[in-house]
């Protein structure tokens, strides 16, 4: 079972990194392309024609949202939703609080990209052998 495990996370990590390639590899082919534009609001953006500070605000922009997806809204969600029921799990009961924790652990994990792929990076990395007492 864990060979299998590790089979899968590492396999989820390749299609992670594939994906992001293939954006990349997809805006690249979208700008090789001079008559492809974006329609916002009923405006053609023509992307060959834009400026630099029309560059410069789009990248702006996708960090943002890229900061907010990632951080924000994995915490709000966990915080301003999770921990309520939680809390009102574990009042109510001891084991619905546990089987709550648990829920909530794993949706957190699975909420957040990043916590996703360092939780997949630790897992195959991590030192496995056995740590020996070192006694005087």
């Amino acid at each position: 079972m864990k060979s299998f495990a590790k089979f899968t996370l590492a396999l989820s990590l390749v299609l992670a990194l594939v994906a992001a390639v293939s954006g990349v590899w997809l805006w690249q082919e979208m700008l090789s392309h001079p008559g492809v534009s974006i329609s916002i609001n009923g405006e053609d953006l023509y992307l060959g024609e834009m400026a630099s500070g029309q560059w410069a605000e789009l990248l702006v922009g996708g960090l943002i949202t890229g900061v907010v997806l990632l951080f924000v809204l994995p915490l709000v969600l966990l915080l301003g939703v999770g921990l309520p029921l939680l809390i009102v799990g574990g009042v109510l009961v001891c084991v619905v609080g546990t089987v709550l924790a648990a829920l909530f652990s794993v949706g957190a994990v699975l909420g957040s990209p990043l916590i996703l792929l360092g939780l997949v990076l630790w897992l195959l990395l991590r030192d496995r052998r056995p740590k020996r007492n070192a006694q005087a």
